[in-house]
């Protein structure tokens, strides 16, 4: 029985007794307006096009993109900022000493005393084997004691910039950042208008708009919306997802206020440079319209106080190139994402204010929730590729890049550390972060080759190594692990050497001082752990901990994640110097967005990605019990979570658990007990988009009559007509005529879906042989059920 194409289409009377045996009539402009008509507004459709505009009009103007090689000239010398100089000074001084120090000390208790007393040349003229044999002992103590050193500054630098935000904390002021207005509408130009960009690639639909729709509602209610416009700007190439994306825009255009705000939509089809490419595409096409650019993540929820906040500091701050807000994680659910979440929000304020004060007006943009003032960032923050011999290199983490290049240009580049209002979602597993720290890695070691161009300041030259040192220290730690057992293994079977000197008389015993070694293994764990302890004193001063459960809950909280952080400490180092290591050896990644859901892992995924891990922890474990038991405890701590690892990663993910944890008022945040009506909105609109969304996106576009019209009016293959691309696509109609159109690929499927006259002849064919179609029928029928 054939299935009437005008069922299903409201007050379609009048068109099922025109068309011709009920078939579907030729797309007209009429009968495509009256399809959108039941999802959207066509007051602005395009008779002549057939088309529904889903972005302004396109004005290109000329973008330069960044010339590497070539000799920077500035053209206005920097001011030099004399408080700037004096906190890194201090900064450094103080790191340094304290490197020194815990680096003499742990020279003091190593068990081989003798360097100085040890004539190579002589021990060589009389035995070489010997004169070989007697320095290997020191020349491991020597990386063992070169790499503590870089690995006891790095510690060093996180202990002194949370000293430097517990002091900002209590002070509760810094007369040298940008002050925040209390009434932000009064600063704001109104000819100064900004756009909220969010670039989008293969991300979950339905949780892009809620919180796209949370963010707009609350700009709304302050009553200045009209001063920013919103664009979607896709990079999407899974054809499902894409329809799906269409349809969420539309719906979200056709519920909003009329109030001067619009929301636009971009479907890219070159899709070159990634996130970077996507907005230079933005700045190229639209940037002219606008002075400021707010760039969001796909899970960024950001309060309508905090937008106009951030607007007005750019305002009265002309030098201001980059303003980056500090987002709080909210939302989580897995245990692992709730622990991850409880760290961000309680942790993460004296960093950021740490942070800001040795960093002042050259600090580092985080790639989202940061807004930009536009006509610098054109005119100097467009990458290119790196050039080398072997090819081009991509930037891959782009946004340290174009604080760099603002920085130069002589904006300054601020972090807005006591800013509230803007937020973010974190991977619900510790695979999905991984994944997420594999392309950090590769992007920050990339980086790396920009230390020495011209023109960058040296606070960002010093950036671009600890975000290199970030995942580097990984690295530099294991082979200190590896130094550490080689030690013990020389220590313990090896025959010890008392005399080095012909004429000495009394013999020279390597020693293992276990005392002086449990005194700086304390020392550096308190240099870890203190800053947890410095957000725990703050909290309970400034709100007694209400907000987070009571003081017991917090600080059971707090002990519970130290101990979760120390476990998950050695499976990151592995992954980490797995990462480095491929990245330096030339192995190419996959650019994909993180999954944002909080899906459990399977058991066999986690021993999938952990079973070298569980192998590695149980043979290190099993060789140190060997050389020498009184040791294990030395490494336990180590080697025990790497062994568990899958366990660890697995129950880790389960949003079960994680309940359970907030039910017994564990890892409770303040954005929990007390969240942002634009985070309850993310929630609220999220079940209303889940319910809208379509499995089968690219079948809808086929068969249904709106999702047809829909992407038919809003794909962008719309060349004039000539005999050649009309000959192509008679061709490529008549092609997928005879195909099975669900098994084509997705840059088919996707291409079908970018050239509307391909879709609309395809659309009709189907209807005229339903027969031959039963299954895509059968596919629309689902989904409208649900």
């Amino acid at each position: 029985m054939k299935k009437d194409y005008f069922k299903n289409l409201p007050d379609a009377d009048n068109w099922r007794q025109t068309s011709e045996n009920n078939i579907p009539p030729t797309d007209d402009v009429e009968f495509i307006k009256y399809r959108l008509d039941q999802v959207g507004d066509t007051s602005a459709f395009i008779d002549e096009r057939k088309q529904q505009p889903s972005y302004p009009k396109v004005e290109r103007v000329s973008v330069q993109p960044q010339k590497w090689n070539e000799r920077f000239k500035a053209k206005s010398k920097l001011g030099i900022n004399v408080m700037a100089l004096i906190r890194r000074f201090i900064m450094f001084a103080l790191i340094v000493t304290q490197t020194y120090y815990g680096t003499v000390y742990l020279s003091s208790l190593l068990p081989y005393q003798s360097w100085q007393k040890i004539n190579f040349m002589a021990n060589w003229d009389i035995n070489p084997e010997l004169a070989i044999y007697s320095i290997i002992p020191y020349i491991i103590q020597g990386f063992i004691i070169g790499l503590f050193a870089i690995l006891f500054c790095w510690i060093s630098i996180g202990f002194w910039t949370s000293i430097m935000g517990l002091i900002l904390a209590v002070i509760r002021k810094d007369r040298y950042t940008i002050p925040i207005p209390q009434n932000p509408a009064e600063h704001i130009n109104p000819n100064h208008r900004t756009a909220l960009v969010m670039p989008i690639c293969n991300e979950d639909v339905a949780r892009v708009f809620a919180g796209l729709q949370a963010t707009y509602q609350s700009l709304a209610e302050t009553g200045h919306a009209s001063c920013c416009d919103f664009y979607i700007l896709s990079d999407t190439n899974d054809p499902d997802l894409y329809v799906n994306e269409l349809k969420a825009w539309t719906q979200f255009n056709a519920q909003k206020q009329d109030d001067g705000c619009n929301i636009y939509y971009r479907h890219r089809k070159r899709r070159v440079k990634r996130k970077s490419g996507n907005i230079d595409d933005f700045c190229r096409r639209w940037g002219h319209l606008y002075e400021y650019m707010m760039i969001l993540d796909a899970d960024s929820i950001m309060t309508g106080d905090c937008i106009l906040k951030m607007i007005a500091m750019m305002e009265i701050t002309p030098k201001a190139g980059i303003l980056q807000s500090p987002p709080k994680s909210v939302r989580m659910t897995t245990l692992y994402g709730r622990i991850q979440q409880f760290a961000n929000q309680i942790y993460s304020d004296i960093f950021c204010s740490g942070t800001h004060f040795w960093q002042l007006s050259e600090a580092q943009y985080w790639g989202h929730n940061a807004m930009i003032r536009l006509k610098p960032f054109i005119e100097h923050c467009i990458l290119s590729p790196i050039q080398k011999r072997k090819g081009p290199i991509h930037i891959l983490s782009h946004d340290l890049v174009e604080a760099t290049l603002m920085r130069r240009a002589g904006y300054g580049v601020w972090i807005a550390y006591n800013i509230n209002g803007s937020y973010e979602e974190l991977p619900g597993n510790m695979i999905e972060d991984l994944k997420r720290d594999n392309r950090w890695c590769m992007g920050n070691l990339i980086n790396l080759r920009l230390i020495f161009k011209s023109g960058i300041k040296l606070t960002h030259r010093v950036m671009f190594i600890t975000s290199g040192m970030a995942y580097i220290s990984s690295l530099l730690w294991l082979v200190f692990l590896i130094f550490s057992t080689l030690l013990l293994l020389v220590f313990n079977i090896s025959e010890p050497q008392y005399f080095f000197q012909s004429n000495q008389f009394y013999p020279t015993w390597p020693r293992w001082n276990e005392q002086l070694a449990i005194q700086l293994l304390s020392t550096t764990m308190v240099l870890l752990f203190a800053p947890k302890f410095f957000s725990y004193g703050i909290i309970i001063a400034r709100t007694g901990a209400k907000d987070v459960g009571g003081i017991f809950k917090l600080t059971l909280s707090i002990l519970i994640e130290m101990l979760w952080s120390m476990i998950l400490a050695p499976i990151r180092m592995i992954f980490h110097s797995k990462f480095v290591l491929k990245a330096w050896l030339g192995s190419k990644i996959q650019w994909k967005s993180p999954s944002r859901n909080d899906d459990a892992l399977t058991w066999g995924e986690s021993f999938y990605f952990c079973w070298p891990l569980s192998l590695l922890g149980i043979v290190w474990l099993a060789i140190i019990i060997w050389l020498n038991p009184q040791f294990t405890y030395w490494y336990i701590a180590i080697l025990i979570p790497l062994t568990i690892s899958p366990l660890v990663i697995r129950v880790s993910g389960l949003s079960s658990l994680g309940m359970k944890a907030k039910k017994a008022g564990l890892f409770l945040t303040p954005e929990e007990t007390h969240p942002a009506k634009a985070v309850r909105l993310t929630g609220e609109y999220l079940v209303q988009t889940r319910a809208a969304f379509v499995e089968h996106g690219f079948v809808m576009a086929l068969v249904d009559p709106v999702y047809n019209a829909l992407a038919c009016a809003l794909s962008t293959s719309r060349h004039l007509p000539n005999s050649k691309n009309q000959q192509k696509r008679a061709e490529l109609i008549e092609h997928y005529q005879q195909v099975d159109l669900e098994k084509i690929s997705q840059e088919q499927q996707l291409m079908i879906l970018e050239d509307p006259i391909i879709l609309s002849a395809l659309h009709r064919h189907i209807w005229l042989q339903q027969e031959k179609y039963d299954n895509l029928f059968t596919l629309w029928q689902n989904e409208r059920q649900q």
